[in-house]
């Protein structure tokens, strides 16, 4: 599927398809006659679009006389694969995109929600060239992470919008926990780091009416499966990655299902303007490699030096000067 097709294309929705079927045959066969009536398309069609699948990692059987059989698929998070990984009443990752290879999931996400895609919407890569982090940096985005945008039409109250960068935060530290044993901390007000390096960042885009937030892009990219020595040398001594900590590949299915498991009911208490981070302050409490340190905290407007003395229930971080002034941060970066 080229990158800028909106998510409901012709060529995504037959795959998606084909691999349901082969998933619900199980050791099972489905033949290509069944698939081409089926789909409405031509075996010629069906096997086009077994051979783009094998591309991909599908590992498929043919053999002749009883049709096609899945041996075993990639960790990618096309739409059939992530639903058999999510609770039947998760509302997130319903329905998702999964692509090679994008400037940016992120501004994938944003196309497919003009053309009407729906809440929930994942869209994944197997690689960024145009990654971002926070204020516009560039974000290293290989072959072996995890890179997905979710896609949030609910509305939430503009006061409140930080807080759905902060309960992320939470479901991708748990995520990985449950994943791979690895419990990393957190740094506020939303970076995973393990021993001071990076390990995934987390990028919320909004689109607000009045007081009003409509539409998030929440961006998260996971350093998963990297090694350590594909980091580029500028980058070794902030960055790692769960391959890097662990020594062990991740699912990145089971990890992004995780996760979006984990997300989804606090999203709606957010939606539903109930007490949402305020739950779960104590688990980002601690978790958290910020509070108690001397820090410098760069703001929009002013650069602050004290120490970072507490984290409120709305996720404001509280910083007491050197003069003793305590200062409230609704936004900025934490350097040590």
């Amino acid at each position: 599927m080229a990158e800028t097709a909106p998510f409901w294309s012709e060529s995504e929705r037959v795959r998606n398809a084909i691999v349901d079927m082969l998933l619900a045959a199980e050791d099972g066969y489905v033949s290509g006659q069944a698939m081409s009536e089926s789909l409405g398309i031509t075996r010629t069609a069906v096997w086009k679009h077994l051979q783009h699948l094998m591309e991909l990692g599908f590992a498929i059987e043919a053999v002749h006389g009883q049709g096609y059989r899945l041996r075993g698929h990639p960790d990618i998070l096309m739409a059939p694969l992530l639903r058999r990984r999510l609770p039947s009443a998760c509302r997130l990752g319903q329905d998702a995109v999964w692509v090679p290879r994008v400037d940016s999931t992120n501004a994938l996400a944003w196309r497919c929600a003009r053309e009407g895609a729906p809440h929930g919407l994942v869209v994944s890569a197997g690689e960024q060239t145009g990654g971002r982090g926070r204020h516009g940096r560039s974000w290293f985005s290989p072959q072996g992470g995890l890179w997905m945008s979710v896609l949030l039409r609910r509305p939430i109250p503009l006061s409140r919008a930080a807080e759905v960068t902060l309960l992320a935060s939470v479901a991708v530290r748990r995520a990985i926990g449950e994943t791979t044993g690895l419990w990393p901390g957190i740094k506020w007000p939303n970076d995973i780091v393990h021993h001071g390096r990076k390990l995934c960042g987390i990028l919320a885009e909004i689109r607000a009416d009045g007081e009003v937030v409509e539409q998030v892009v929440l961006g998260i990219g996971i350093n998963a499966n990297i090694p350590a020595d594909a980091f580029p040398p500028e980058l070794r001594r902030t960055a790692t990655s769960v391959l890097a900590e662990t020594g062990t590949p991740v699912d990145r299915l089971a990890l992004a299902a995780a996760l979006l498991a984990a997300f989804d009911p606090w999203l709606e208490a957010l939606a539903d303007d109930r007490p949402a981070f305020a739950e779960l302050a104590e688990e980002w409490r601690a978790a958290n490699v910020t509070l108690g340190r001397w820090v410098r905290v760069a703001t929009p407007t002013r650069l602050l030096v004290g120490v970072a003395e507490r984290v409120d229930d709305r996720g404001v971080l509280y910083i007491r000067t050197e003069s003793g002034k305590v200062c409230a941060v609704h936004s900025g970066d934490v350097l040590f």
